[in-house]
Order: structure tokens, then C-alpha cells, then sequence
């Protein structure tokens, strides 16, 4: 193992997810915060979605209404490697790379990124997979999730269902693709705090959701999902600024090798 630990993979692989403190340094932490800020102030005097940045709503509106934006107010950069030099860093950086090589063997290609903001007040995203965006593709995805700020419960860290990556790909409704409750065992809901710079990794197929930010404090967290076959970025169109070299057709291998015999 590079990264992570027998007893790591091991409940991985049996929860569906996974939480691994102080992954990245205070010192990282802080790079990272101040990177998400410059390219933040950037858009700040923008007046509606545009190019992979995405606003809060007023009056407490979903990412899919037609609600007027709290302006100045993010929610969310789609494609966040291709717009902050320090998230792409953190993500594309040999730490990162040998952590997913340990779950998802030596071949590793990005398949998207976001920087998310829960601010005071945001709103709860509802019980989904992520695999239900990507429905195009074999669920081998493997998302990790860095607290920039602390998650708690009280600023709407993230819920999870244990071992729900082995029920398969359930029915998804409403535009912004979610399960209902009344499809959910919610007694096996647990929360899933992190500790700013700590990381959690979880499959594409486990459930889960996050709740309205309650508290006076931000919550921001970098994501990203790899794949272990060489399918197209799903957020390369999202970008401002010029492609990675190494991305060929929307492809953009990470790490390519070959797996070690047993």
C-alpha cells in the first residue's frame, strides 16, 4: 500500500466510505483557502451562473430554480482544476494519486472537480449517488471530499448510508436527480464529520446527502471523482483556461500502469 492502510481499504470497501484526518497540512489548508479566494473575488461582480461558477439563490432556492442569485454569494466551481492552480495541486498530486492507486489499482484518470461553498444559510443537497449523473458510465468512480473548513452537523457536514454501494444504482427523481426518503433506510443514516483538512473518500454508488448550513460559519470542500478507465472528463467544457497537455479528446490520464501479478 502507498497511502492508506490494510485496515483503511479494508472499511472502504466494507462502508462504502471512508474518513482520513489531517490529510492535508494546516500550511496546505491554508494554500488551498487562499487559492479558492483569489479566483472567488474574480467572479464576485458577476450577475448570474456562468462558465462553470455557480450562485447561491435567494429566499433559500435549489440549484435547479429559477431564482435570482445572492450575487457575490458561490455555491459552486464546476471543473474547479481547470480555474484554481492550488485545488489542481491538491488533486493531481503524487499524496492524492497514491491513495486512489491503493482502491482503484495503478491506472487513474480525472473525470471532474468542484470547489463547493455552503455558506450561512445554504441549502441542503438531497439523498443521491453520484453515479447518477454518469449514467453513461460503469460506476467505478471514486469521489474524495477535503474539508476546507471544518463539517460538522451543525454547518451540514455530510450524511452517508453505510454499505449502500452494494445495493447498485437505485431510481433517481426531479431534475436535480435525488432518492426519495421513502426509498431510504434512514435509521442507517449516519453523519460524516471532517476536520478541516481532513478527507473523505466514498464509492460512486454510496448514498448520501448533506443538510442546510445552519450555523454563522462557511463550510467550503474541494471535490473530485476518478475514474479507473479512460473515459472523457465530464467538466472539461467548463473551462476557461487552456487543457492539460497530457488531455487528449477530454481524456486526461493521471496515473497509467500496469497491475502487479498476484
Amino acid at each position: 500500500m502507498k497511502q492508506l492502510t490494510p485496515e483503511q481499504i479494508e472499511r472502504f470497501e466494507h462502508d462504502g466510505f471512508l474518513v482520513v484526518d489531517n490529510f492535508l497540512t494546516p500550511e496546505e489548508v491554508a494554500h488551498t483557502r487562499a487559492g479558492i479566494s483569489r479566483v472567488s473575488d474574480e467572479v464576485a461582480d458577476l450577475e448570474g451562473d456562468v462558465r462553470g461558477f455557480n450562485f447561491e439563490r435567494q429566499q433559500g432556492g435549489g440549484a435547479f430554480e429559477d431564482v435570482a442569485i445572492r450575487k457575490g454569494v458561490l455555491r459552486k466551481i464546476q471543473g474547479a482544476v481547470f480555474h484554481v492552480a492550488e485545488v489542481a495541486e491538491v488533486f493531481t498530486g503524487e499524496k492524492m494519486l497514491d491513495c486512489m492507486e491503493d482502491l482503484m489499482g495503478p491506472s487513474i484518470y480525472y473525470h471532474s472537480s468542484k470547489v463547493m461553498f455552503k455558506p450561512p444559510g445554504g441549502v441542503a443537497k438531497p439523498w443521491h449517488q453520484d453515479a447518477a449523473y454518469w449514467r453513461d458510465y460503469a460506476s467505478n468512480q471514486i469521489t474524495v471530499w477535503i474539508a476546507i473548513d471544518e463539517a460538522s452537523q451543525e454547518n451540514g457536514c455530510v450524511w452517508a448510508i453505510p454499505q449502500s454501494h452494494k445495493l447498485g444504482l437505485v431510481p433517481h427523481v426531479k431534475n436535480e436527480l435525488q432518492v426519495e426518503d421513502s426509498q431510504i433506510d434512514l435509521n442507517q443514516a449516519v453523519p460524516v464529520p471532517v476536520p478541516a483538512g481532513g478527507l473523505l473518500i466514498f464509492h460512486s454508488l454510496v448514498l448520501h446527502m448533506s443538510k442546510q448550513n445552519e450555523s454563522e460559519k462557511t463550510r467550503w470542500a474541494i471535490i473530485c471523482d476518478y475514474d479507473c478507465l479512460p473515459n472523457q472528463a465530464i467538466d472539461a467544457y467548463d473551462s476557461a483556461t487552456r487543457l492539460p497537455e497530457a488531455m487528449v479528446e477530454n481524456v486526461w490520464p493521471l496515473r497509467v500502469g500496469e497491475a502487479v501479478p498476484a
